[in-house]
């Protein structure tokens, strides 16, 4: 039977895998600080698990606030992940949570072979991060994912806060960037699949459609019967994930989420 560990459950992607999957499997809910080492280690000794998912982490936003924390939290604390599972005789796998933030634009689809070149702190760490857990552990997948987006999203993310300058009827400047959007509920069925398919490596987790920010702030402004000024720049990039690799493995999208979906 596979019972799953779950740091970070407040946050978005963590809170709907909880709820979508708490009826399929044990979930252990790691509340300790994922910074303190020593905790820990008591836990893992102290349970008996098969899955470890790694959702904890700063954001972008709070990155950029404090780097130092940011560090110790978003890096060190995947560190003391794997060095303490690599002092159990049987290793559970880790699941970790990463970003499609570990590329750059590109105009082709960016598959896990792709150029990396993360530009963000938040991002070079996940990538620090993922090159830890690839060199000093075995037992591992990581998820790469692109733009997610669904009900509840907090602010601080493209859609809710596209949200809130279309309720307050302010001025949208935006881009004509494209983007690969991937609703929460089906990232958190592309973890389920892994635990069941015993899935390893890293694999991206988009569509594989991309979205232009354009369309989405249309689409928000019909659904809420706003009119919306827009000031549109040159600047035009895509981020759109290949995922050539997860279809390979058999994993079938449905699709059913729509964008308009918040």
């Amino acid at each position: 039977m596979n019972v799953v560990v779950i740091n970070g459950y407040n946050s978005f992607i963590g809170k709907n895998y909880l709820k979508l999957f708490k009826d399929k499997y044990k979930i252990i809910h790691y509340k300790k600080n994922i910074n303190n080492k020593s905790e820990l280690l008591k836990f893992v000794k102290k349970n008996k698990f098969t899955h470890f998912i790694h959702f904890a982490a700063l954001s972008r936003e709070k990155c950029d606030l404090n780097k130092k924390l940011c560090k110790k939290t978003n890096y060190i604390s995947v560190k003391y992940v794997v060095d303490t599972f690599n002092l159990l005789k049987k290793k559970p796998k880790l699941i970790f949570i990463s970003t499609s933030h570990v590329y750059s634009a590109s105009s082709k689809k960016l598959h896990e072979k792709s150029k990396l070149k993360p530009g963000s702190f938040y991002a070079k760490l996940k990538l620090k991060s993922e090159e830890y857990i690839r060199k000093n552990y075995s037992n591992y997948t990581i998820l790469r994912i692109f733009n997610v987006y669904g009900k509840n999203q907090p602010k601080g993310y493209f859609i809710p806060d596209m949200i809130d300058k279309i309720k307050k009827k302010i001025e949208i400047q935006v881009n004509k960037s494209v983007r690969d959007y991937i609703h929460v509920n089906e990232v958190s069925r592309i973890i389920n699949f892994i635990i069941k398919k015993k899935i390893t490596g890293t694999l991206n987790v988009g569509t594989g459609r991309g979205v232009s920010l354009n369309f989405l702030i249309k689409q928000i402004s019909k659904k809420f019967k706003f009119k919306t000024v827009v000031k549109t720049t040159k600047i035009e990039d895509k981020i759109i994930a290949d995922i050539s690799l997860l279809k390979s493995n058999k994993y079938k999208f449905k699709y059913n989420e729509k964008y308009i979906n918040f």
